[in-house]
């Protein structure tokens, strides 16, 4: 009886305890799910070498996936969705064609890897992708992708992204594509893709960009693509589209549009008929064909055409964009003068007219257009420069009247004919990142105001005039300045400024190149040159310096480029100058040197250049436009240095010129001099060496210019590897040196260069190769008599006559049987 009262309380708890579980584990926010083991597997044979820090957790099996770093899971961690990882490397050593592994992850929507190759092998996109269904983001760029892109990925059909850019796929483009009807983006770029565009393409009706850049493609661009009504950007420039004069139907709706650097492409005013939207068009290395008197249906927000070919003055239907804010007309064979309408151009920021032939002053009737950017190099340009400099807009205002903001950034008015004083109100303009006045007929002194600690400029460009003057003692340099070229001119007196850290903002000078060659200081080095840390290249040749080298120089780091040269400096080469690291790593493969520094201003990108380098290397000055990491040399000749040269100099692997010419330096030439593996040209001549040539330069493969001349060197000259390369001028002026090229004691080896052949025997040579004129007119001879013997026959004997016709024509009836027949 007790029975059934314990049975109706145990109920409701029973059912209490069956709502709270079923609530439990109902609830979103209650969950113990994990990464599922096959998906957290998949991951990890990706065999990234290293995951950023700021992507979050490591990627390990202690660890739910769904946490790890660049991974996204749906909400209840059941599926991996996304996986987004930059800069991190894949080690391909063991794991083959690694990429198969995200087809084990079913359930993604989105894939973002982007520069995730370390490894030579090569990695290939998996057929197996047309198996991830949901997929709808697929970006895998800068990854060094190859192979041909599977047809498989058209099975996609949820995709709206899809970016393989600046990879190495090569073959033809996918004509399935048109499957993916809800693609928006799709950029195949910097590839080695070739064929034609297919003209199932035009069936993509959401398509807003279209990007098929630097490839190796073909033909033309189909007539279909007309048919893309959501199309507001293509670039196609850098292939071989090669039709003279485009009759592409392209859509009305594209608004940005790129045909540069392409073959034989002529645009003509009808090729714009259609674009009534557009607002930005590229063209480089083509011809464009349009009249003076052409009014466009659209405004153009940027405009670059390049190389093409325009001639005469600048277009007067340019002055019909009234919305233009970049506009770039490089290298077309422009003459005349500026027209005064381009400067009244309110909403231009940046303009280039630079390599063409414009004369006259740089702003007609003192008129200053107030610019962001200003390209005018190479052209003819005369005049002064303007006394008084307004500040810029920047970024670029559409209103009326655009508000006066910031600093101009950059300034490129060198390579013209200006004349007169730099002008001191150039300070006041602050001019932010690159002022170039290089290669002018500019005179009187250099406003210093534009390199001391309030100026804002990164790299300054004085060199190529007949600037004069002293520098103002005590003068410190800001810590801004990055490039700084004063070479070519006569300035004069003791160059001693400051490079001292910032007190305010702690930091270091952030100068990487200092070229002060071709002028007329005197005095010592200047010792601060040692607090420059970042300091890359150091060029002082052809001045009046006098002292010692600085030992402080040797602990310049990052310096590849030394160049004393042509002083009067003297002692000893400081032994520490062989720890300059930079010089040694022996580098295959440079990068340009600050080349291209992007300045990210409001979503604008900037691109500033050091300039470039006048080097003596293999016995000539050559001129080097850009400064690579490769280019690397120590230049210390024409001085009157003495001691030996440091023993030590081969731990320089890294170095690829080395002159020490002119000088008085004794002692060997040293034997881990075979240890500069990059070496190009060594120039050791007039100087006072003695011993032998070492035997270990023989393995130098990379050496073109050797000088040894003049010195007292002795015993027999290396006969391997690129010393047999050299004449003797290499080695003249030593007369214990014994050896080929020399004449003395010279016994060509097997395989080696034979001496130069003397005038007698080359004549003899060529009588050899003559053409034998006499046996020829022996053969006429015997020809000619027997064809007299025959006729003589002929004509005396019936019966050989009757023979000989009759042989002939049996002969002509068998070769030409038709002949028979007719006489039948």
């Amino acid at each position: 009886m007790i029975i059934v009262p314990s049975m109706a309380v145990a109920t409701p708890k029973l059912t209490i305890i069956t709502v709270f579980l079923i609530i439990f584990f109902t609830n979103p926010f209650v969950c113990f799910c994990r990464c599922p083991l096959q998906e957290s597997e998949a991951l990890l044979s990706l065999n990234f070498t290293s995951i950023p820090t700021y992507l979050g957790t490591k990627w390990t099996n202690e660890t739910d996936c769904c946490e790890w770093g660049g991974i996204t899971c749906d909400q209840n961690k059941s599926h991996v969705e996304g996986i987004s990882v930059h800069d991190s490397g894949i080690d391909t050593s063991d794991s083959g064609v690694i990429l198969d592994s995200l087809c084990k992850l079913p359930f993604l929507t989105d894939i973002d890897l982007q520069e995730i190759s370390t490894s030579l092998t090569a990695i290939s996109i998996p057929s197996c992708v047309g198996d991830l269904h949901y997929l709808q983001y697929l970006m895998i760029r800068d990854s060094g992708l190859s192979g041909v892109i599977p047809l498989s990925i058209c099975m996609l059909i949820n995709l709206t992204y899809l970016n393989l850019g600046e990879n190495q796929l090569s073959g033809s483009l996918p004509f399935c594509l048109n499957n993916l009807s809800s693609l928006s983006l799709l950029s195949l770029s910097n590839n080695r893709l070739s064929g034609q565009i297919p003209f199932t393409w035009g069936n993509l009706p959401l398509l807003e960009l279209l990007d098929v850049s630097f490839n190796q493609l073909s033909g033309t661009l189909p007539l279909s693509f007309s048919g893309l009504s959501s199309l507001t950007i293509l670039y196609a420039h850098g292939n071989k589209f090669n039709e003279s004069s485009p009759s592409w139907a392209l859509p009305s709706s594209i608004g940005s549009l790129s045909l540069s650097l392409n073959q034989e492409i002529t645009i003509s005013e009808t090729f714009f008929h259609n674009l009534s939207n557009l607002q930005e068009f590229f063209l480089f290395n083509c011809t464009l064909n349009i009249s003076t008197s052409w009014i466009p249906n659209f405004q153009l927000s940027e405009l670059q055409l390049v190389s093409c070919q325009m001639g005469g003055q600048i277009p007067p239907w340019i002055s019909t964009q009234f919305s233009l804010e970049s506009l770039t007309l490089a290298n077309n064979g422009l003459a005349g003068e500026i027209p005064a309408w381009l400067w009244a151009m309110t909403s231009l920021y940046n303009l280039n007219l630079s390599r063409n032939h414009l004369q006259g002053p740089l702003f007609p009737n003192g008129q200053i257009s107030i610019m962001s950017i200003l390209d005018v190099s190479s052209n003819a340009l005369c005049g002064h420069l303007p006394s008084v400099w307004p500040k810029s807009r920047w970024p670029p205002s559409p209103s009326d009247d655009p508000v006066i903001w910031g600093n101009p950034l950059i300034l490129m008015l060198n390579d013209n004919l200006f004349t007169g004083n730099i002008p001191p109100g150039l300070c006041n303009a602050s001019v932010g990142v690159k002022l170039s006045l290089e290669n002018n007929k500019l005179d009187g002194m250099i406003p210093w105001c534009l390199i001391d600690e309030g100026s804002s400029i990164q790299n300054l460009n004085l060199g190529g005039n007949n600037l004069e003057g002293r520098m103002p003692h005590g003068l410190i340099v800001s810590s801004h300045i990055m490039s700084l070229v004063l070479k070519n001119n006569q300035l004069t007196g003791a160059f001693l400024p400051s490079f001292t850290i910032d007190i305010i903002s702690g930091r270091y000078p952030a100068l990487q190149v200092l070229d002060i060659g071709h002028n007329k200081f005197t005095g010592h080095l200047p010792k601060s040159i040692g607090n420059i840390s970042s300091l890359r290249v150091l060029v002082m040749k052809d001045n009046q310096f006098n002292g010692n080298i600085l030992t402080e120089i040797g602990e310049l780091n990052q310096l590849q480029i030394l160049d004393l040269s042509s002083n009067n400096l003297s002692g000893s080469i400081p032994h520490n100058i062989v720890l300059l690291r930079a010089m040694a790593v022996a580098r295959e493969d440079g990068y340009q040197l600050q080349s291209e520094q992007e300045l990210g201003v409001d979503g604008y990108s900037l691109v500033s250049s050091l300039g470039g380098l006048d080097m003596t290397s293999k016995g000539t000055e050559l001129y080097y436009p850009y400064i690579l990491s490769t280019l690397t040399g120590i230049d210390l000749s024409n001085n009157q240095l003495n001691g030996d040269v440091p023993l030590d100099f081969g731990k320089l692997k890294g170095l690829r010129f080395l002159n020490l010419s002119m000088n008085h330096l004794s002692g060997i030439i040293p034997h881990s001099l075979g240890d500069m593996s990059q070496l190009e040209s060594l120039d050791l001549s007039s100087n006072h060496l003695s011993g032998d040539i070492p035997s270990e330069l023989q393995s130098l493969s990379y050496l073109a210019y050797l000088n040894l001349s003049k010195n007292s060197l002795s015993g027999n000259i290396p006969q391997g590897g690129q010393m047999i390369t050299f004449e003797n001028t290499s080695y003249s002026g030593n007369p214990n040196l014994d050896g080929c090229p020399l004449p003395k004691n010279c016994s060509w080896p097997k395989f080696a260069t034979p001496p130069p052949v003397s005038i007698a025997e080359h004549k003899d040579e060529e009588e050899s190769e003559q053409i034998p004129w006499y046996q020829i007119g022996v053969g006429w001879s015997y020809g000619a008599g027997f064809l007299i013997v025959v006729v003589v026959l002929l004509s005396v004997s019936e019966r050989w006559r009757k023979k000989y016709f009759k042989g002939v024509d049996n002969t002509l009836m068998f070769l030409f049987p038709f002949l028979h027949n007719r006489r039948l």
